[in-house]
């Protein structure tokens, strides 16, 4: 019997085919669906298989597979608890979670030549139009008030058994992959490297600032295409994968910072659109305190926290490696270089500070 390839030398297009096949078995087994039958479409191969599943007759599901760094299972059970709760307070528009036949939130996938334990998990499908046109007459309010329900939810309804990673300064800087990795280091630069080591003696003693109230569970990776238009008005919120706990500020800046990388060519768009989200998000709930003089450090974690992902990713991922990962690492970097030379970072609003 010949030996059972690597996992991590297949083709990018190999593996991917290998995961749907699995996919489809264990939607039979698990999940009472007819696998052979559904419909699915890709929608990335990052970390995570992600696929739009569709049975005939039926609506939609998303399958996520979860094959590369993922989370625990008891941690994505974690994840599906508060989707659970989330679509639960109708607050705002989130996948609902679909537990297996067994009553598992997730259920464990055995791929062939590959080291690392794989999870499977299944929700429904959010309908709806990612990326939101942000220009759009009230899109930019709804998205300020979806992320301000998301955090009012918790900060007042809690989970006692929330495990999930703590995001915050010590964990996406000081421990972070960008800054431990040799790897990672190479593909910074001396140069790239040594910016972000003087970022985050900059940055830390801001990032450390708050008081409690200002930190719960975040989403974690709250960018604009994390967020769906829905079909009725309104905004949903996508792919909790990155979910944990730390400061509100970075969900907020998350969502600021990729807005601007489209928005900034265009005069006054993004000041625009990061006045009308922040008056949204205050109807629901107060910003956290000192927002004018902390967005600035946290749009940099936010980058740092990009770049941690890109930085390994790059190294495993021949998509990610040979289409947008290593331009989206030379932008941080250079922006972070100007930052320290005394230039405002990208997303900063100068009139929070007045």
């Amino acid at each position: 019997m010949s030996p059972v390839p690597s996992f991590s030398h297949l083709p990018h297009a190999a593996q991917l085919d290998l995961l749907e096949g699995l996919t489809r078995s264990a939607l039979t087994e698990h999940y009472g669906l007819n696998g052979t039958a559904v419909r699915m479409e890709v929608q990335q191969y990052e970390d995570n298989a992600v696929w739009r599943v569709t049975p005939p007759g039926r609506t939609s599901y998303v399958a996520r597979l979860s094959v590369r760094d993922g989370r625990p299972a008891h941690q994505q059970r974690s994840e599906m608890q508060w989707l659970e709760s989330l679509a639960a307070s109708h607050t705002v528009a989130v996948p609902e979670p679909v537990t297996t036949t067994g009553g598992h939130y997730v259920t464990p996938v055995e791929v062939p030549g590959h080291d690392e334990p794989s999870t499977l998990a299944l929700l429904h499908w959010l309908p709806g139009t990612a990326d939101p046109p942000y220009r759009q007459p009230r899109v930019a309010q709804e998205m300020g008030n979806a992320t301000a329900h998301l955090h009012e939810h918790a900060a007042t309804v809690p989970l006692v058994e929330f495990d999930r990673p703590v995001w915050n300064a010590e964990t996406i800087l000081l421990k972070g992959h960008a800054l431990t990795d040799p790897a990672a280091q190479e593909q910074l630069g001396t140069e790239g490297t040594a910016a972000l080591r003087k970022v985050t003696e900059l940055i830390t003693p801001a990032l450390q600032e708050g008081a409690q109230d200002d930190r719960g569970r975040i989403h974690g990776d709250l960018h604009r295409e994390n967020m769906i238009s829905l079909p009725d008005g309104g905004i949903g919120i996508i792919d909790f994968d990155d979910c944990g706990t730390g400061h509100y500020l970075l969900d907020i800046a998350t969502v600021l910072s990729s807005v601007h990388r489209i928005a900034q060519k265009e005069p006054g768009a993004y000041e625009e659109f990061a006045r009308v989200l922040l008056a949204g998000y205050a109807q629901v709930r107060p910003l956290p305190a000192d927002f004018a003089r902390l967005l600035e450090p946290y749009l940099l974690l936010r980058d740092v926290f990009v770049l941690n992902f890109v930085t390994a990713a790059v190294l495993v991922n021949e998509a990610v490696a040979n289409s947008w990962g290593p331009r989206r690492i030379a932008g941080i970097v250079a922006s972070m270089q100007a930052y320290v030379e005394g230039r405002p970072y990208p997303g900063a609003l100068t009139w929070e500070r007045s």
